[in-house]
């Protein structure tokens, strides 16, 4: 018989007996993830996985394989100082898909990771304008500080322009995204990027900001030339 429950395990009170008391159960943490996501216009459920991304070039090829092993051998690296992996250059490659296909994988696996989505701008753009509200402000960074697995999507994204730098990160931008990947980068927690810039223009921008992301990203260092074949929305053109 079929039940009616979403989940069997909770019957859907989203509290599970453990020990001599009550705990969330694993199906609160998915929800409230899938709402944060949602939040920002993309819904898990529709995310396409890695098996979906598009192979026309090694680069693609070589992309998408190191999406699948960050996968397979997250728990493994999870608590490594190497436990990031990033997706540079070229716009229209498919690095947004890789990120959140890597999220979607570990979010929906049994033993599930908690995984926060971070679209760049519109978070910037958040904390800047909770800046006088303290508590305010802790609240909102504290979702992508504390968090098991960060996605941070199009990081940079208004400081590049036909791949090359247009602009320099002001005390504003460094005062908001500086603490977010200083303070994971000292708890040894994983981040996904996804970033027009490519390695050498995040050491550009900031040496010791884009030294942590390169140390921590080590051979999970995707990056994507600058080149027609590499972006999907020109393929027909």
């Amino acid at each position: 018989m079929k039940s009616d429950y979403k989940c069997n395990k909770c019957k859907d009170s989203t509290w599970v007996e453990k020990g001599n008391g009550m705990v969330r159960c694993d199906c609160y943490q998915k929800d409230l993830t899938a709402r944060r996501w949602k939040r920002f216009g993309v819904d898990p459920s529709r995310v396409r996985l890695i098996g979906d991304y598009e192979i026309d070039t090694k680069e693609k090829e070589f992309a998408r394989e190191k999406a699948a092993n960050y996968i397979r051998e997250f728990d493994t690296i999870v608590t490594q100082r190497n436990n990031s992996i990033a997706f540079l250059g070229q716009p229209g490659a498919g690095k947004t898909h890789l990120s959140l296909g890597i999220g979607k994988a570990l979010l929906e696996r049994e033993n599930h990771v908690e995984v926060t989505y971070m679209p760049y701008l519109e978070v910037m753009q958040e904390l800047k304008s909770n800046a006088m509200d303290e508590i305010a402000y802790i609240k909102v960074q504290s979702k992508y500080t504390e968090c098991k697995l960060l996605i941070i999507d199009d990081l940079f994204k208004d400081k590049v322009k036909k791949g090359c730098l247009c602009g320099k990160l002001s005390e504003a931008d460094m005062k908001h995204i500086y603490p977010i990947i200083n303070q994971r980068y000292n708890k040894h927690l994983p981040i996904i990027y996804s970033s027009e810039c490519s390695a050498n223009m995040l050491l550009d921008l900031d040496e010791a900001l884009g030294g942590r992301i390169v140390e921590t990203c080590d051979e999970n260092l995707v990056i994507f030339k600058y080149c027609r074949e590499n972006n999907y929305r020109l393929k027909n053109i």
